[in-house]
């Protein structure tokens, strides 16, 4: 018993040691934790700024703005228009010579290649010196295509006026062109006053804008064209009696001032600078299927040094196409189309069907998410008048964790092989309004859902942050609650192994009483044999004695005993 306790008060010292080690242990990772807690919280407390409140999707993040150079930049889908990377995308800057690519647009889409362009005074004579040009004459012609290669190319201000005047009559109207389109395009933030972007207080842009502009733009083959063009070699005019060649200034096109910066995925772009814009770039780029624009603006120059507009592009670019895909979609393969779809059956399983999806419909998502993930809307234009031809009928937008990620217009087509009779227009018009209060319905289903799922959502971001935010506290108290679970069972352990030991339990006493024989033995010294009584009672002729006490004493001693009566005592013989 002794025994036992001394190895039991070895057991509590042992465990007592260890616990206080344990808590040695933790109070220094927590010293160490102290030390450098204010920055492990900084960064938490700048990822929960980040992420959007309510959101479960955790959206890819592009370069910081301390790896940039640029004040504002955007990058955006070109076939969907989905925006994957913004930074003051709203802000307004002066654009420089990125204002081309509207000039050109409009030069292309309001004349032919091979009009002739007669440049005067005021186109010569009209820009500041030391800026862009290719030395222009009055009285020059060059033809359509040749001004459009010297804008694109070498960023020549004079045939920027000469082609503004051919098209518009005047330089001025031009501008009024300019803007007209730009409300067309539905953007705020710009305001054009030249066609060649020099200095201007009522002369500016966004970011945001000028990427809408740049993807209108790249929907025109003859601009996608001339825009990729690295050099172009301009024939002798009636001023100028040598050829010329012209070199874009594009270093990611045509690295040939520096080439480290040529970047392999690039369909085009434009530059720009002045003293007050400093430098500006629109670059496209396409990888996979998917067409990207870039859009900088108010970067450093590479004549500086890194980092500068090209390195901005292109870790934007890489950015977008490391992390995003695009998912093309149809009536046909398309799971998300199915509830437009399936109203009208009767319609799409012709080869000839009069309804569609524009050609261009896809959505642009994170690579990992599913198309099965997006959500749809579809609006109808109530107050369309069909025309012949292709009419917009309306529209489907598709969102991904509240951002739209793609949209395209439904088409009616109204030519004679695929006109619909009144009858069938009367059941699409009534499928239509249908569609319409499913979806009020759905909608008001949806919010109340989603009012519900983002409470649950809140409170478990809330305690995921509080768990983020005390993770060593945590984990110290975590450790302590071990410990002190490990030393209650090794305790409890140890007092059922007395309690079987002893006398309390039917186990205990016999065990004891095993213990009491084995050291009985260990004292006598004797083994335990069993007596041999039929030796003992062996037919042997008694020794005569004449003393009567002790045959007393042995017939007595016989008498008590059950041996007394055995085999030998009667002697049967």
């Amino acid at each position: 018993m002794k025994k036992m306790i001394t190895r039991t008060r070895k057991k509590l010292k042992r465990l007592f040691t260890t616990f206080i080690a344990g808590i040695i242990i933790v109070t220094s990772a927590a010293g160490t934790y102290a030390q450098a807690a204010p920055h492990s919280f900084g960064i938490i407390s700048e990822a929960k700024s980040t992420a959007k409140k309510g959101s479960k999707f955790s959206w890819p993040k592009g370069p910081s703005a301390k790896k940039l150079s640029c004040d504002s930049a955007i990058v955006m889908e070109v076939s969907t228009g989905s925006i994957l990377y913004k930074r003051n995308i709203h802000k307004k800057h002066y654009p420089a010579s990125i204002t081309k690519i509207l000039t050109a647009l409009l030069s292309i889409e309001n004349s032919s290649l091979s009009d002739t362009v007669t440049f005067s005074k005021e186109a010569v004579y009209g820009i500041e010196r030391g800026s862009s040009t290719i030395y222009s004459e009055v009285g020059e012609k060059l033809s359509m295509e040749q001004c459009l290669y010297a804008i694109a190319l070498e960023s020549a201000n004079e045939v920027c006026l000469g082609a503004a005047e051919h098209v518009a009559g005047s330089i001025s109207n031009f501008v009024d062109m300019m803007n007209a389109r730009v409300k067309e395009l539905g953007l705020k933030d710009t305001h054009f006053n030249n066609p060649n972007g020099l200095p201007d207080p009522k002369h500016y842009t966004s970011a945001y804008d000028m990427a809408v502009i740049a993807r209108t733009a790249a929907q025109n083959s003859t601009f996608r064209k001339i825009f990729n063009t690295k050099s172009y070699i301009c024939a002798k005019t009636n001023k100028h009696k040598v050829t010329r060649y012209w070199n874009n200034h594009h270093q990611m096109i045509n690295g040939y001032q520096f080439p480290q910066y040529e970047y392999k995925y690039c369909t085009g772009g434009k530059t720009g600078y002045t003293h007050i814009s400093r430098s500006t770039l629109v670059t496209f780029a396409e990888k996979d299927g998917m067409q990207l624009v870039c859009v900088i603006m108010k970067a450093g120059s590479p004549k500086s040094g890194e980092p500068n507009e090209y390195t901005d592009t292109t870790s934007l670019l890489n950015f977008g196409f490391a992390n995003y895909k695009k998912y093309p979609l149809n009536e046909e393969n398309s799971d998300i189309n199915s509830n437009l779809f399936n109203n009208y059956d009767s319609f799409f399983n012709s080869s000839k069907a009069p309804i569609h999806l524009a050609n261009e419909s896809a959505v642009v998502l994170p690579k990992g998410v599913k198309v099965k993930d997006v959500s749809q809307t579809i609006s109808y234009n109530n107050d369309v008048k069909l025309k012949d031809g292709e009419n917009v009928i309306g529209q489907v937008t598709y969102k991904f964790d509240g951002k739209t990620v793609g949209s395209t217009n439904i088409i009616y087509d109204n030519t004679e092989t695929t006109h619909l009779d009144e009858a069938s227009r009367d059941i699409v018009n009534s499928e239509i309004k249908e569609i319409e209060q499913n979806n009020e319905k759905n909608a008001s289903k949806h919010k109340i859902l989603s009012r519900f799922l983002n409470g649950v959502s809140n409170i478990f971001t809330k305690i995921a942050d509080f768990v983020k935010s005390y993770i060593i506290v945590l984990s110290i108290v975590l450790i302590i609650i071990i410990i002190l679970i490990v030393l209650i069972v090794r305790m409890k352990s140890d007092d059922d192994k007395i309690g079987t030991g002893g006398y309390r339990s039917k186990r205990g006493r016999r065990q004891h009483a095993k213990i009491q024989r084995e050291r009985r033995r260990e004292l006598s010294g004797r083994k335990n044999k069993r007596r041999n009584h039929s030796k003992h009672y062996e037919n042997k002729t008694p020794k005569k004695s004449n003393d009567k006490s002790s045959k007393n004493r042995s017939g007595k001693r016989r008498g008590k005993t059950t041996e007394s009566f055995g085999k030998n005592y009667y002697n049967f013989k």
